[in-house]
């Protein structure tokens, strides 16, 4: 059998980078990037919720249907942590530290700003 032997998929792939990853934004663009990163983790975490409620059915009821439900199911939301559902938990839970981190900058931006400006309008 094809999914059986092992066919159909290749090695992962190590991560190229490692280590802490940082990324800069000027202040001015953070509410854009701010955007961008929730607009992106609205998307993933409805990607999220669909994958968890995808029903995986044997679909023509033989043996080697049974096992293709089988290994598709553990691929997409059992298999561990190389699976779909743990790949895109993943990526959401970057990007809601991408999330935080932007906004906290962008908190400390304004504070900082707000007493600069203060602090023009003494002279």
């Amino acid at each position: 059998m094809y999914v059986a032997d092992g066919g159909g998929g290749g090695a992962t792939p190590a991560p190229l980078f490692t280590g802490t990853q940082t990324l800069n934004v000027e202040p001015a663009a953070i509410p854009e990037a701010l955007k961008a990163f929730t607009d992106a983790h609205d998307r993933v975490s409805r990607k999220i919720t669909e994958l968890e409620g995808l029903p995986i059915r044997e679909w023509a009821g033989d043996p080697v249907s049974s096992e293709t439900a089988a290994r598709f199911a553990e691929r997409s939301n059992n298999g561990g942590l190389d699976s779909a559902l743990a790949c895109l938990q993943g990526y959401q839970e970057q990007l809601a530290r991408a999330i935080d981190s932007l906004k906290g900058a962008y908190d400390e931006y304004l504070r900082v700003e707000g007493d600069n400006t203060a602090q023009w309008g003494k002279y």
